[in-house]
């Protein structure tokens, strides 16, 4: 009797362990089959939600989930412009990677980090709005929201170019940053920062090739009206490299020279503050062994050459001027005497000197 007890536990028992294995086993290829699947529906999902911005066409060529550190990557993100001729996309990145910021989320902060890898923008100026492309409208901004929809504490960018293009113009244009990174960080003041300006962001990369770009943005990010430190250069810019964009604006091209610009600016209750300096060194503007053969060419790059010359100080060998700005953002206001001044001052009485003067600084409450 004891027996038959035994052995029809052992046979119960036996039913039950092979049942959950039956469970358990179902469950883990349910979950396999789950992983396998996600991606699919996240592509689907987001090239969905890129195609509805206003007048682009969005896609991405592959989704990989990262459960473990929750975050996932796209790649091979593309936003076009479906309105008239622009043959290059406004946005591509070869990667765009999102997750949780663990290092917020210790300190009780559940926010985002973005990477972005070798990403392009492309800012196009046509004859008409559909030959052009100069941006997309807020929609863009709500659908990465949508994408990842924590609050983004720090934004990175790996390896990034923008592009200022010119296709109807004569010559076509192309100028560009390259080689550009930037970090931006405390977003969200997840840092529970004190002072009045809570976020960092810093930029560094090349112009045209050999010039340098490097800024650095002190902003408060929650404030109703911009509200920012921002520091700003551009330098040794190798103007010939520029000469496509000056024979179709200004229908000359240089022989040499180089080009750099300084800005400082600062902003706080819809008020700004700040100036822009720009130095031309080195410049030469006239190429007789080149244009001779076009006399009128010739003569206005001769009449360039002059008055570029009559400003520029000799013993430095440089055209250089400060531009004061202030104003609101609604009504900015560039001084233009103190501009000529300037440019004089630097002429004939001090070479204005090249870098970053260091006298605008935001003043909390001002």
């Amino acid at each position: 009797m004891r027996e038959r007890a035994k052995k029809s536990g052992a046979r119960i028992l036996g039913k039950i362990a092979s049942r959950t294995g039956i469970i358990v086993l179902s469950v883990l290829l349910l979950l396999v089959a789950v992983r396998m699947a996600l991606p699919y529906v996240v592509k689907s999902a987001v090239n969905k939600k890129l195609n509805t911005i206003p007048g682009y066409q969005g896609s991405i060529a592959d989704v990989d989930l990262h459960i473990y550190r929750g975050a996932y990557s796209i790649e091979g993100i593309e936003l076009t412009k479906t309105t008239g001729a622009v043959p290059v996309p406004f946005f591509s990145a070869d990667v765009m990677d999102l997750s949780v910021e663990w290092k917020a989320l210790l300190q009780g902060s559940l926010v985002a980090e973005i990477t972005v890898l070798n990403p392009q923008v492309n800012f196009v100026a046509g004859k008409t709005e559909k030959d052009s492309q100069t941006g997309v409208d807020k929609s863009w901004q709500e659908t990465v929201k949508d994408l990842f929809p924590l609050r983004i504490n720090s934004f990175t960018i790996d390896n990034g170019e923008i592009h200022f293009r010119s296709f109807t113009s004569k010559p076509k244009i192309d100028v560009f940053v390259h080689g550009l990174n930037v970090v931006a960080k405390n977003l969200t003041n997840s840092e529970e920062v004190s002072e009045s300006l809570v976020a960092r962001i810093d930029a560094d990369g090349f112009v045209m090739g050999d010039g340098k770009l490097k800024g650095h943005v002190d902003i408060d990010p929650f404030a109703p009206k911009p509200t920012f430190n921002l520091d700003l250069t551009v330098s040794n810019v190798s103007l010939p490299k520029l000469n496509e964009f000056l024979k179709a604006y200004g229908k000359f091209d240089v022989e040499q020279g180089r080009f750099s610009l300084y800005l400082e600016c600062a902003a706080s209750k819809g008020k700004f503050n700040g100036y822009l300096k720009p130095l031309l060194e080195n410049l030469k503007v006239v190429s007789w062994k080149e244009d001779k053969e076009n006399p009128a060419k010739l003569l206005w790059e001769s009449i360039v050459g002059a008055v570029a010359g009559l400003f520029t100080n000799k013993p430095e060998d440089r055209l250089a001027t400060k531009i004061p700005i202030s104003g609101s953002f609604d009504d900015p206001s560039p001084d233009i005497w103190a501009t000529i001044a300037n440019l004089l001052r630097n002429a004939f009485v001090r070479a204005i000197g090249p870098g970053l003067d260091e006298e605008i600084r935001f003043q909390a409450g001002k």
